[in-house]
């Protein structure tokens, strides 16, 4: 008897936990075998308090696999487009065939663009205003506002990194002690982690596994190096440093980090498998900058005042310095490895070394005092402070006496123009890695130069944010794992929709019906009751903030209402996307939520309350005027 009644104790547990586990709704399951060529496409929620039908608004993850069924070779780097349009043309009302409408959404036609488009890719900017901008190139055509969303931040970034399949962006905020943690698959701020110091550098481990945040601070104990798991964006280890400004450098076997403390003038080597500090290195000078150059297993260290370059072994036993001239800057390495660059903004040079003799090869003269460098295959984008020329220096050029460098202009501002510039670099390569984006904060714009042209070809306004950094992330499909790809999208609108899928090696068009519901109706009984605390009607102007304030119906009564999360979706009245601010609960006052940001456009605005469950609530509306300073416009 005690074994049967044990053994039904077991069996109800078993069902409680598989009831609480239970999977998220999975909306599309589907295997498709076209020309030699099986596909997985599967469309699914992201938990699973989600509809039982796709909603309009909704995020849901889309996954996609493949193989070739000759050999049952997977697919990996496979260059697979999506897009997600209405059934039927807008234009002619008809439906076109799947050919027909993959073939319109290769050709380019900005008219015909469809709802969702998986193939490109977002510009992201750092502003000044503690945000993030998010903007499609593909709309900044016609006056239409390139300006997707808008990120806020608990204040201004000065570093930042993200993963190399575009999942994770990691923000420093020195001023605020925090890091910013970003979804770039939602486009949204995950967390901010408190840490004891400034964090002012951020290096990703070479698995990107572990994130080194470099501290620092007034108070001597701050400094250190914080390390963040990025699976699960949990601080695991900190490291106490003498004190100084942090760079960080790894070994080619990610085995070492080699960690520079300017102000103490030392270095620290910590073993990267225990996360302990192995070896403290007097070095009787300042550290600017360092790098591992794995050809030779030595660390590079700039000694910027008297115009050395230090090597050192893993070990941290110095082997010999190079003698260049005082006044250096940061050092990178060319991608093939074979060149390392130094900028000497005092001196207005930059020194190119060969990394087999160790010897200065180059000293390229360019005016406006050069302080950052980046390299496409083709080229190095050398930043001046001075002036808004880009020197753009031929790599395939060095081989030969004399390199060639020509000079183009990103907008009309120099960067000196701009005080408290970040840590973070100006210049980013477009998706294809054939052209760069500048952001020029004094012009609060970011152009595109694409190789081979003598000016850049276009611009980007960021619309009242000013950018202080620029970064281009992938939009769409992502290969997670060897031959998987998945992203993360919102639902654009309710009908009946079509998923088109489209690769060119191996040639496939495919085309997949969905039926999307409109929103979910939130005035349901089960739905939690919302009421605004502020005003229902706001007037305020582009220079001042607006504050929002509301509170959750039987909360502060202590009733367990799962009403974990608030955000707020601020849609202009005269349309464009829109934008999602997250609220914060009131720790002083039970069941009451509030957000204070700026609307940096003028006209109206809709806000809607959105949560993790339904939520009964009315709309609140602002009126935004233009500012009466014009500069804030």
């Amino acid at each position: 008897m005690r074994w049967l009644v044990l053994a039904c104790v077991v069996l109800q547990l078993l069902f409680v936990a598989v009831a609480q586990a239970a999977p998220p709704p999975r909306y599309v399951d589907r295997t498709i075998e076209r020309e030699g060529v099986q596909l997985n496409v599967r469309i699914e929620a992201l938990d699973e308090t989600a509809p039982a039908v796709l909603q309009a608004g909704q995020l849901v993850r889309l996954s996609l696999d493949g193989k070739r069924l000759a050999d049952d070779q997977i697919l990996s780097n496979w260059r697979i487009g999506a897009w997600l349009d209405r059934e039927t043309d807008t234009m002619s009302g008809a439906v076109p065939v799947c050919g027909q409408r993959v073939a319109r959404y290769l050709s380019g036609n900005l008219i015909e663009r469809p709802l969702l488009d998986l193939t490109g890719y977002y510009v992201l900017s750092l502003d000044a205003e503690s945000s993030i901008s998010v903007l499609d190139p593909s709309v900044s055509f016609s006056g239409r506002s390139s300006l997707y969303s808008a990120m806020k931040l608990d204040g201004k970034g000065f570093d930042w990194v993200k993963t190399s399949d575009d999942v994770r962006l990691f923000v420093a905020l020195p001023n605020e002690k925090k890091l910013a943690i970003v979804d770039l698959q939602t486009l949204s701020v995950l967390d901010h982690l408190v840490l004891q110091g400034q964090p002012t550098r951020l290096v990703l481990q070479p698995d990107e596994r572990l994130l080194w945040v470099g501290l620092t601070g007034t108070d001597p104990q701050e400094s250190a190096v914080e390390i963040i798991d990025t699976i699960n964006d949990k601080s695991i280890a900190r490291i106490s440093l003498p004190y100084g400004y942090h760079e960080i450098a790894f070994s080619s076997d990610g085995r070492h980090a080699f960690i520079s403390n300017r102000q103490s003038k030392s270095m620290t080597i910590v073993d990267a498998t225990t996360l302990k500090a192995v070896r403290e290195v007097d070095l009787s000078f300042e550290p600017l900058g360092l790098v591992f150059v794995d050809k030779q297993s030595l660390l590079w260290v700039v000694n910027a005042k008297a115009g050395r370059i230090h090597r050192f072994d893993t070990q941290g036993n110095p082997v010999d310095n190079l003698v260049l001239e005082p006044g250096l800057g940061p050092i990178k390495l060319t991608l093939d490895a074979r060149y390392a660059m130094v900028v000497n903004p005092h001196q207005h040079w930059v020194h190119v070394l060969d990394i087999e003799t160790g010897k200065e090869k180059h000293r390229v003269t360019l005016s406006g005092q050069p302080y950052d460098i980046l390299f496409s295959e083709k080229y190095a984008y050398i930043r001046t402070l001075q002036s808004e020329q880009i020197g753009m220096l031929s790599l395939s050029s060095l081989d030969s006496e004399q390199p060639i460098v020509k000079l183009v202009p990103a907008g009309a501002g120099a960067l000196l123009e701009t005080q408290d510039l970040p840590r973070a670099s100006s210049m980013s390569l477009t998706l294809d890695r054939s052209g760069a984006f500048f952001a020029t904060p004094s012009e609060r714009m970011l152009y595109h130069y694409m190789e081979g042209m003598n000016a850049p070809n276009s611009g980007l306004k960021t619309f009242g944010h000013t950018p202080m950094s620029v970064l281009v992330v992938q939009r769409g499909l992502r290969e997670i794992k060897s031959g998987q790809y998945s992203t993360v999208i919102r639902l654009p609108s309710a009908g009946r929709m079509v998923l088109a899928l489209a690769s060119e090696a191996p040639v496939l068009r495919e085309c997949l019906g969905l039926k999307i519901d409109t929103t979910i109706n939130t005035s349901s009984d089960d739905a939690t009751a919302v009421h605004w605390l502020s005003d229902g009607i706001q007037k305020t102007s582009t220079d001042l903030p607006v504050d929002f304030r509301v509170k959750v119906e039987g909360q502060a009564e202590g009733k367990l209402l799962p009403v974990s999360q608030l955000r707020l979706r601020i849609v202009p009245a005269q349309g464009g996307t829109s934008t999602v601010w997250s609220m914060r609960a009131d720790p002083q006052k039970p069941g009451e939520w509030f957000i204070s940001g700026k609307l940096t456009q003028s006209g109206g605005y809709y806000v809607h309350i959105e949560g993790n469950r339904p939520l009964k609530s009315t709309f609140s509306t602002v009126l935004v005027e233009k500012s009466k300073n014009p500069t804030e416009n």
